[in-house]
């Protein structure tokens, strides 16, 4: 089979580029708001199942707990990767993005440990180092979750909520339509 050719040319303009970053950033800050909900009510699942001491339930509820969580931290990572993209085209110049910005010190690294969790527990992964995390007030690895903090790292309830603040002041800004 023969390689095709990697092309460096843009596949939209760059008014179109533009939109799709604006566009992106307003549904990964969604995102994230929505799935702060479900990781929570996956929490509440899981606590109920396993207080009905039902085995399989139990287990059920931790593993979609799980999920929940790995598909916040996802999310998370891509509000950020798109509050960048958006600020490179100097869109969203008037919104105060600092309060998320607290919280982007361990994201990324976050979201790389928990998509490649399989290396790290076979010892493979990257900085294996940081697969630990300790604070003052805890001690977890990527892959746990200590009270709201998801790996130790980031705290759904409070991200979830700065996300909440942010999304209006998104609505609000003017949409970069791309001319037609």
């Amino acid at each position: 089979m023969a390689k095709t050719k990697v092309s460096n040319k843009p596949i939209m303009s760059p008014e179109s580029e533009r939109f799709m970053a604006f566009e992106g950033l307003l549904q990964w800050t969604q995102t994230v708001v929505l799935q702060c909900t479900r990781v929570s009510a996956a929490r509440d699942r899981q606590m109920a199942a396993l207080r009905s001491r039902d085995r399989v339930a139990g287990h059920l509820a931790i593993l979609e707990f799980h999920s929940e969580c790995h598909f916040f931290v996802i999310a998370a990572y891509k509000l950020f990767e798109y509050r960048d993209w958006v600020q490179s085209f100097g869109l969203c110049a008037a919104v105060d993005f600092s309060d998320i910005s607290a919280f982007s010190a361990h994201i990324r690294d976050l979201r790389n440990m928990r998509e490649h969790v399989i290396d790290y527990f076979k010892g493979k992964g990257n900085s294996m180092a940081r697969w630990y995390f300790e604070s003052p007030d805890n001690k977890a690895d990527a892959s746990s979750v200590f009270e709201t903090m998801i790996g130790g790292r980031l705290d759904w309830v409070r991200f979830g909520a700065a996300a909440e603040r942010l999304l209006p002041k998104l609505l609000a800004e003017p949409i970069p339509f791309p001319p037609r």
